[in-house]
């Protein structure tokens, strides 16, 4: 007999993990349900000549964990986890025309706040999985939803292998294609392609031959703002580090499925690669980093544009499967952490029972914040696409004169250094966390 605290959660990316490990903190039993499965995986690789992990998150780049994402960590106890993982703090963000020249710097730390940090996808998910095995929380591979029905008591999940699961509560965390959405929300608009990239990962360090393999900034993005071009930089921990090249133009996109994979040819890839960067005109320190990567995964931009309702009945949606954007603005990880903060937290002072409540609430703090986000994302993309060099040099000063007046009063601390628990707490004075 259920005790009305079971939730299935679809997806074990980022959001979908921490999420279990926030209700396992607030009394609930959650699942995760993984549509990759390791040992298939294992098998295409073999059969196609590709590099293969057994980790789930053994694809992308890297991302950046800011203050308001790592306060959130610490209110779910896993904190300590990413802080024991050794990442250099991250400053600032420098940005910069293709060839480097104009350069324009945006602070990412603030005294007496948490210092942010940029690491690896596959480092950061692996700390938090354990935590997921150590808080005893079961993860399922191979569950593909293809459908899910709702009564006034339960929801019942059908997977594409056939099987199905019956929990009290649904969290679609199952990304920006989320299979979730899609079935609960049938009219909610579908991802927008807004460009295509190739995130590349390396490791930084001097080769045999001489060859240096480092960048000359911890993070920085080099722009051609007249042809929507980018080449994103950041060192990664100690020795990692990322490259991440876009075309920001709409009207091309890759030919793929919804998964991310890296491609098979990797030194005739790099080489491609890496001469394309240098036909844009980027820094030969870029283009010699960007022909040594160990791993190239191209895939789509999309963007997800605006929901105004992330749950229905006894399903609640939660970080890109709600509210997926252009990762123009550092937000998208972080705004899933506070997601999966805020949905805990209520529902660890209003119960099960009243999830309708939660669930409300959850909706009344969250699209605010997160609609902010991705607008702020929708703003950067649009000056570095100007399209004619006179737009270029208006988008330059409006970045610039917008850095000054967010460096001195503070404009994006609301965001970068906000608490989710004081948007909680006005919600519902009352509460006691846990």
């Amino acid at each position: 007999m259920s005790n009305g605290r079971r939730v299935a959660i679809i997806g074990s990316g980022p959001a979908g993990a921490i999420t279990a490990i926030a209700l396992k903190r607030q009394g609930f039993e959650p699942t995760l349900y993984e549509k990759v499965d390791p040992i298939e995986a294992i098998k295409e690789a073999i059969k196609s000549g590709e590099d293969v992990s057994l980790q789930f998150s053994s694809i992308g780049g890297g991302f950046s964990v800011l203050a308001n994402g790592l306060k959130a960590l610490a209110h779910l106890g896993l904190y300590d986890d990413i802080k024991a993982l050794d990442i250099d703090k991250l400053h600032a963000m420098n940005f910069m025309r293709m060839d480097g020249s104009d350069l324009a710097v945006k602070p990412t730390a603030k005294k007496g706040e948490i210092d942010a940090l940029h690491m690896l996808r596959t480092t950061f998910h692996n700390a938090i999985m354990k935590a997921v095995h150590r808080a005893g929380i079961k993860t399922y591979g191979g569950k593909k939803l293809v459908n899910l029905t709702q009564t006034a008591d339960d929801v019942t999940v059908f997977f594409e292998d056939g099987t199905t699961v019956t929990a009290d509560f649904v969290v679609g965390a199952d990304g920006i294609h989320s299979m979730t959405r899609k079935v609960v929300f049938p009219e909610a608009p579908k991802p927008e392609v807004f460009g295509i990239g190739y995130t590349a990962v390396l490791d930084r360090g001097v080769l045999p031959d001489g060859t240096k393999i480092e960048f000359d900034y911890q993070m920085g993005a080099y722009v051609d703002g007249v042809e929507g071009r980018m080449v994103f930089i950041s060192r990664c921990g100690k020795h990692d580090g990322e490259v991440f090249v876009s075309d920001l133009d709409n009207t091309k996109w890759l030919e793929q499925n919804e998964d991310w994979r890296p491609v098979s040819d990797l030194p005739k890839e790099a080489e491609k690669l890496a001469a394309l960067v240098e036909s844009w005109g980027a820094p030969q320190s870029v283009v010699t980093c960007t022909r040594h990567v160990k791993r190239i995964t191209p895939a789509n931009i999309y963007d997800l544009q605006d929901m105004d309702v992330f749950y229905k009945g006894r399903v609640v949606l939660v970080g890109d499967a709600a509210h997926g954007t252009i990762p123009f603005y550092g937000q998208g990880l972080n705004q899933g952490i506070e997601d999966a903060g805020v949905l805990a937290d209520l529902w660890g002072h209003f119960g099960a029972d009243g999830y309708e409540k939660v669930f409300q609430l959850y909706n009344k703090i969250r699209v605010p914040r997160v609609q902010l986000c991705a607008a702020n994302a929708r703003t950067t993309a649009k000056r570095m696409k100007a399209g004619t060099k006179s737009g270029e040099r208006i988008g330059r000063f409006f970045m610039k004169l917008a850095f000054g007046f967010t460096n001195i009063f503070g404009l994006d601390d609301g965001v970068y250094y906000h608490d989710f628990r004081d948007d909680v707490r006005k919600e519902v004075p009352d509460i006691q966390f846990k």
